[in-house]
């Protein structure tokens, strides 16, 4: 019996009772301790001891005269208040005044028992006793700053709260699911690290490793235009939307969190609202409440990104995985960026046969899904690939038996651009040494120049540009001599000329 009693006050919700009923026990003893024979017997002769104090506290309670027991009993309440609402703001990181008086009045709920849940969130995790899972009174819940919640009572989802000091409602809470992570997530499906999802089973491999490896097989598993299973390993990453869609000014920034994570109050709302159904559990009748049916709100991104993959690999052949993709790329980061844009954009360009455009610029459903759940996709990437053993060992046999021819094109390539440089820097050294010659030749300086000095000037200045080079003049030594003598020659014929013009000019001004 003294255990069951134990046990009844030792709950989380009756530990007040105690000394409660302890004090009261004790004081309704004293009470009759005054008038029972036993309690004047262990008083003495002299009315000492306990038989003194049940006096004095009669004395105090019955002949005190009441206007001061009632000033008295004011002032008491008033400091205890006071001190209580005094120490009450320290206990959470409160501001305002409101938030101080609601922090005083749940705590005045949590003496008297009828608090409700203390619940703290930390990076998008619940954190909670037992007990406060049955409280169902005004409470409090503190999120860091890289979470969110949207909190709910028996009848429906009330709010989307964020970072800071959140005081609830009576029957208000958050549950599980209804928690958010505002920082960047990343979700990755297919095969991990270094596992073959070919393999058979190994020796040492146990059935729930060996199924979670095919498991993993079957989430990216595709197929080819002609038919080759492909496997990817598909990592997406994303993040709650900062800036939804569809929202005014106004709306925005009375929404937004104070954080620098990602998140709005509107992106948490879809988000946690808006969850799928876990179609499996539905369909076996798993689960006592629809909670448990219900998938977290970071399950969507991976998925459609995998759904496009597997639409994007049925227009490509097996070989053409393996080529440059129309806009000199790899083929794989190619096709990874044709996901990324259907899952950013409202609108895609439409991929047609082995990667080609078609031009058509159609509207993206993922991206309206993706936006009606809040959720902004940020990267998707393809880092690897596996293939069938026959299909990997045929491909490894025909690059061997091919590589030669290959690697004898990509000489006749490589020696044709050779060429081809070489030809283009040899007429622009020509056409600047042209040019250079001819400026410093053929410049007129005081009226026109004859083409005999012309020539002059410009053999001249060729022999002048080959003696500051001598390695221009042995490499073509033969050449230059002969432009030696040819200068020689029409600096002479110009002499002459000269002359004869002083001649004709001085017989002129004779006559």
């Amino acid at each position: 019996m003294f255990l069951r009693i134990w046990r009844y006050y030792n709950h989380p919700y009756r530990r007040w009772l105690l000394p409660v009923s302890v004090g009261v026990g004790v004081y309704f003893y004293l009470l009759w301790g005054q008038y029972h024979p036993l309690a004047r017997l262990l008083a003495g002769p002299e009315g000492r001891g306990l038989q003194s104090v049940v006096d004095w506290m009669l004395g105090s309670l019955f002949y005190l005269p009441l206007w001061e027991f009632l000033v008295w009993s004011a002032v008491f309440w008033g400091m205890v208040l006071f001190w209580l609402f005094f120490f009450a703001q320290f206990a959470l990181p409160v501001e305002t005044l409101k938030e101080r008086g609601a922090i005083f009045v749940r705590l005045l709920y949590y003496i008297a028992g009828l608090h409700g849940p203390a619940i703290f969130i930390q990076d998008g995790k619940k954190i909670e006793s037992k007990a406060e899972k049955l409280r169902r009174g005004p409470g409090v819940i503190v999120l860091d700053s890289a979470s969110a919640a949207v909190l709910q009572t028996e009848a429906g989802f009330t709010r989307a709260v964020g970072p800071g000091v959140v005081f609830t409602k009576g029957g208000e809470t958050a549950s599980d699911g209804d928690t958010v992570d505002l920082r960047k997530r990343s979700a990755s499906l297919g095969p991990q690290g270094e596992e073959d999802p070919f393999a058979p089973r190994g020796s040492n491999e146990t059935d729930e490793a060996y199924q979670a490896r095919q498991g993993r097989r079957w989430e990216t598993s595709a197929k080819t235009r002609d038919g080759t299973e492909v496997v990817a390993r598909l990592v997406v990453v994303f993040a709650l939307d900062k800036h939804p869609d569809g929202l005014s000014e106004e709306a925005w920034e009375k929404g937004r969190f104070r954080t620098r994570f990602f998140g709005h109050q509107v992106s948490v709302w879809r988000a946690v609202t808006h969850r799928p159904v876990d179609a499996v559990k539905a369909a076996q009748g798993e689960g006592k409440t629809l909670d448990d049916r219900l998938l977290c709100w970071d399950w969507l991104p991976a998925r459609l990104a995998v759904d496009i993959w597997r639409e994007y690999l049925q227009r490509f052949r097996l070989s053409t995985l393996f080529q440059p993709s129309p806009d000199g790329s790899p083929m794989l980061d190619f096709i990874a960026a044709a996901i990324r844009e259907r899952l950013t954009q409202p609108q895609y360009r439409e991929l047609g046969l082995d990667g080609q455009r078609t031009g058509e610029m159609l509207p993206s459903r993922e991206y309206a899904l993706l936006q009606e759940r809040g959720i902004r996709v940020m990267a998707v990437a393809l880092p690897a690939i596996f293939l069938p053993p026959e299909v990997e060992n045929e491909l490894v046999a025909r690059w061997t038996a091919n590589w030669l021819v290959r690697a004898r094109k990509e000489r006749e390539l490589v020696e044709q651009r050779r060429n081809l440089a070489k030809k283009q820097g040899e007429q622009e050294a020509a056409e600047a040494w042209a040019t250079l010659i001819v400026n410093e030749a053929c410049a007129p300086a005081d009226g026109d120049v004859s083409p005999v000095a012309c020539l002059d000037r410009l053999l001249a200045a060729l022999s002048r540009a080959v003696q500051r080079d001598p390695a221009l003049y042995l490499a073509h030594k033969s050449e230059f001599d002969a432009l030696e003598m040819l200068w020689a020659w029409v600096h002479n014929r110009r002499i002459e000329t000269d002359a004869a013009d002083l001649t004709a000019a001085g017989g002129d001004d004779h006559a």
